[in-house]
Parts: C-alpha cells; sequence; structure tokens
C-alpha cells in the first residue's frame, strides 16, 4: 500500500518520549532501508496478514505496510500507542493497534489462520513468545511463518547444527518441527540506543516433524 509522507522515525521518537526503555527489552531501529529487507524477508504480497510484537514507534510497521500487508500489532508500552494510532490513521485500515501484552493476549484470535509473525521481538520476552509459538499441540501451526529479531547469539543457538557447541533445547525444538535460518544480521549501532550485541534475523517456515515427540519434552 501506498502510505502518505511521515515525519521520520527519529522526529517521532522525540515528539512522543519514546526514550528505549531497558525494562521492556526495548531497541529501536530507525534505518529505512533496513526495515524494509526485514520486511522482505518473509515475501508478503498484498493482502498478506502480519502480526507484529513490540512495534514501538512503528519503524517496522511501517515497512511492513509498505508491502501491502495487512498488520495487527501487539504493544505493551502506552507511551508508544499515540504514535501508533497516528499511523494507523494514515494506513487506512490496513493497521490494527491492541495496547496489551504479548504474552497475555491470543495471537491466533487477533492475526487468524495464515499469518505471518514478524517482530524486533523485546529482548527480555522474546525466547518465551518463540517457543510458545512452537510448542503448541497442533501442527501444522496457525502461522504461515516466523520472521524474528533475536540477539545474534540466541539466533545462532536456534539454527545451530547437531554436534556444535551451540547446539541445545532451542536448536531440537526450532529444527523439529521448521527450517530455520539466519536471514539477516543486524550490528548494534543500527539500533537507538545500541545496545552491547549484535542481533540477527531468524527465519522460521513449518515442516513436517522429524518424530511423534510431545512438545513439552523439547521446550
Amino acid at each position: 500500500m501506498g502510505l502518505p509522507d511521515l515525519p521520520p522515525l527519529r522526529e517521532v521518537i522525540a515528539a512522543h518520549g519514546l526514550d528505549a526503555r531497558k525494562s521492556l527489552g526495548q531497541n529501536f531501529l530507525t534505518d529505512t532501508n533496513l526495515l524494509d529487507r526485514i520486511a522482505r524477508i518473509p515475501g508478503l504480497g498484498t493482502g498478506a496478514r502480519v502480526y507484529e510484537v513490540g512495534p514501538g514507534p512503528g519503524g517496522l510497521t511501517r515497512a511492513l505496510l509498505r508491502t501491502g500487508a495487512s498488520v495487527v500489532a501487539v504493544e505493551r508500552d502506552d507511551r508508544a500507542l499515540p504514535a501508533l494510532a497516528e499511523l494507523a490513521a494514515a494506513a487506512d485500515g490496513w493497521l490494527t493497534v491492541v495496547g496489551d501484552d504479548a504474552m497475555a493476549v491470543d495471537a491466533r484470535a487477533l492475526a487468524g489462520d495464515g499469518a505471518h509473525i514478524v517482530a524486533n521481538l523485546p529482548y527480555n520476552i522474546g525466547t518465551a513468545l518463540f517457543t510458545g509459538w512452537l510448542d503448541g499441540e497442533e501442527w501444522p501451526p496457525w502461522w504461515a511463518s516466523l520472521t524474528l529479531m533475536f540477539q545474534k547469539e540466541v539466533a545462532q543457538r536456534i539454527t545451530a547444527r547437531p554436534g556444535s557447541g551451540a547446539y541445545g533445547r532451542l536448536a531440537v525444538l526450532a529444527q523439529w518441527r521448521s527450517v530455520p535460518k539466519i536471514a539477516l544480521t543486524v550490528p548494534a549501532r543500527a539500533f537507538v540506543p545500541a545496545p552491547k550485541v549484535d542481533s540477527a534475523v531468524v527465519h522460521l517456515v513449518p515442516a513436517t516433524p522429524m518424530s511423534a515427540a510431545h512438545p513439552a519434552r523439547l521446550a
């Protein structure tokens, strides 16, 4: 979809007092080219449905909307909701903002079957959300793909090969039911404020499980 001219993200952050808070696991991306690269990873087309967690000032949300996708964004930080409301008004029905805790909402009910989950996950809840999306009783899952930003070390643990030092619980869970890959590495300097570590975007698509093990044994 075509978005009208919008103010730069840095201006939005300043206007709404959106200093990133460590307690909420926040680090904001403001580079438009980088955000567009992330939004292109899942191969979204016009009318695709996306579920986003922790949009903050809406940088990745803008990029997802530019692909023609319809977005449901869940944001816990009340300070960000006015900025997201402005973006929703500009998106003319293509963006729904839910002010709630992503750990408490029913993502499937909000986004619908076949939605793509795309998020710069808050560091403090990223792993919990990820394992929750993978360890459900039902498989194939309700979501079509996962495109998730993690600390680089976590991304490497998810995609680690058997026998490597990073291979463990996250790799077993992810590779049992999906095909994960690191799609993009993001240096710390790309964030505001810059974290102490680099990040990486992991892309996963569902696959036929390698065994009939119960998910609770792997999660």
